[in-house]
């Protein structure tokens, strides 16, 4: 029997509805709450009209190399328009405009931050990646800063000489012969040479870092490339002969004041922005890896940079980068950032270019003090250690460059006459006669019959020989080579020491070098070349790689 309803009770409403209903007003109060809660972000501008900065302005400051400041302003102007809001903060971006050179010895140094140079930036914009190197300080750079535009750095020239450079090809590794000779082997007669300015600055450090890198063959250029004697010698080649220039403008104002051969500048390391601008389009690019300047936007991560700066730093950087800012450092004479990052060499090697810029270093003036005694007559190899030295010297020789000064003696016992020594070759400038001399002067070293040295008496008088034949601008040295040494002049460790000390010259500083094969050497001459600044090598035997690197590494670096 079926059951009916009560009338009484009221009908069941379906719940899928209802809990439908319910999460969509639920949805609406959390977006709502969510629009009126959330942090504000860079460029809402309505939101900043409305007064939704509750925490107040923040100010980005940011500090930008003179050249570029200009257009870097108005975009700055035109982004702060924009009225962009960043973690609740009104942002507002202030430029100040200083010369990166100052920026990198005011971040280098532990001193007080000098007020003069402005604010402590946010975001920091300099000349060149080679600036921002230069200073890299652990924790004071946040990431890879990324360029925001770039020139090409080139020569200013005058028309004559572009044409001439041109029509030669000339490169980057031909400047230093350039600027030492005269500029009649590019078909410019009466001509005294390049002229090449080195005014302080990063496109200065920049061309020598080209002409480093073409040298040795290394892009970027490396520490250890750097340290090299040729290397040394071009840059050296560079500064010594360059013209006297306080500054760029300087001597771009005495590169255009007079006829150009008898001009006292004939070229200038520039950027070609900077050349347009100032009403000239005259210049050379030598051939090869170019440098260019490319204004990266380096963002500061030091401890006067907040959470808020450092966002706004970023958010301004990338605002730099897109196409309509693009248009105003175009228009200013700048071209577009490029497609990937500049090849920049390490702070170590930037810095020992900038030294050598200062006090050029023409090459080394060395003596090579040749162990002769009966033991340097043992085989190793095919040849005995006499003749493998002598190999090593000879080749070392092929590549030293002409600047470059040698000289060979030669010790043991009695080895002319009383003496403990004999004069192979005096050390001079390796010209083709020098070159020569020596090169046919190895075949007549012979070892003695003697198995004792007087080693201590022959190095005192090289190194007097140093000092009465020394050589300006140039690293003097003496390179001693011996399997002993089996002295028994009766000189001690001591003896040698002062007697070194009495003979040197405090203006005339001779460096020592010692290499040691199949021995250990003495305490004596380990202490002489620690006080000299010298190297001491111990190595087992002549006939080894590493035998050849060590003599070329102690006769060509200055």
């Amino acid at each position: 029997m079926g059951t009916h309803r009560s009338t009484g009770s009221s009908r069941e409403i379906s719940k899928g509805p209802v809990i439908a209903a319910v999460v969509v007003v639920v949805l609406v109060v959390l977006a709502v709450g969510w629009t009126q809660l959330r942090p504000q972000s860079a460029g809402s501008s309505g939101a900043a009209a409305s007064g939704a900065c509750v925490e107040g302005e923040a100010v980005l400051d940011v500090t930008v190399d003179p050249e570029i400041a200009d257009p870097v302003r108005t975009i700055a102007t035109r982004y702060n328009e924009t009225r962009p809001v960043v973690r609740d903060h009104c942002a507002k971006v202030v430029i100040t405009e200083r010369p990166a050179a100052d920026m990198v010895t005011a971040f280098r140094s532990t001193a007080t931050w000098n007020p003069v140079l402005g604010p402590r930036p946010a975001l920091w914009i300099p000349e060149s990646s080679r600036q921002v190197e230069s200073m890299r300080v652990p924790g004071l750079i946040e990431g890879a800063p990324r360029s925001i535009a770039s020139t090409p750095i080139v020569l200013a020239v005058p028309e004559v000489l572009r044409h001439a450079l041109a029509a030669t090809q000339t490169s980057w590794v031909d400047l230093p012969r350039l600027q030492q000779g005269s500029l009649e082997q590019i078909g410019l007669p009466g001509w005294d040479g390049l002229k090449l300015a080195m005014p302080p600055g990063d496109t200065t450090l920049a061309v020598a870092a080209a002409v480093a890198s073409a040298v040795s063959g290394t892009e970027p250029l490396t520490e250890e490339a750097t340290a090299a004697g040729q290397t040394l010698s071009a840059v050296s080649g560079l500064a010594s002969a360059a013209p006297e220039a306080v500054d760029a403008s300087a001597a771009l104002t005495s590169l255009t004041g007079a006829a150009p051969a008898e001009a006292a500048v004939h070229a200038v390391p520039v950027t070609q922005r900077r050349l347009a601008a100032n009403g000239s389009t005259t210049f050379y690019v030598p051939t090869g890896a170019a440098p260019i300047a490319d204004y990266p936007a380096a963002l500061m991560s030091g401890p006067w940079v907040d959470k808020t700066q450092n966002l706004m730093a970023g958010l301004f950087a990338d605002y730099l980068r897109k196409p309509e800012q693009q248009r105003d450092l175009v228009a200013a004479g700048f071209a577009a950032p490029p497609a990937g990052p500049a090849p920049v060499p390490p702070r170590a090697a930037l810095d020992r270019l900038r030294q050598v810029l200062d006090s050029p270093v023409l090459g080394v003036h060395a003596t090579a003090l040749l162990d002769v005694s009966a033991s340097m007559d043992t085989a190793e190899g095919d040849l005995t250690r006499l003749n493998n030295t002598i190999g090593a010297l000879a080749s070392t020789l092929n590549v030293m460059p002409p600047e470059f000064g040698l000289g060979i003696w030669a010790f043991g016992k009695d080895v002319d006459g009383t003496n403990p020594y004999d004069v192979i070759a005096d050390t001079a400038p390796l010209d083709d006669a020098q070159r020569s001399k020596l090169m046919g002067s190895l075949g007549s070293i012979e070892a003695t019959a003697a198995d004792t040295d007087e080693c201590y008496r022959a190095l005192l008088a090289a190194y007097s020989s140093a000092v009465d034949g020394y050589a300006t601008e140039r690293t003097n040295s003496i390179l001693l080579v011996t399997d002993g040494p089996d002295d028994d002049s009766g000189t001690s460790d001591a003896e040698l020491l002062a007697g070194i000390e009495n003979a040197g010259d405090a203006g005339k500083p001779i460096r020592i070098d010692v290499i040691v094969v199949g021995g250990s050497g003495t305490e004596g001459l380990r202490t002489l070349t620690e006080r000299t600044g010298g190297s001491y090598t111990v190595l087992p035997s002549t006939n080894d790689l590493a035998f050849g690197t060590a003599m070329v590494g102690a006769l060509t670096t200055p």
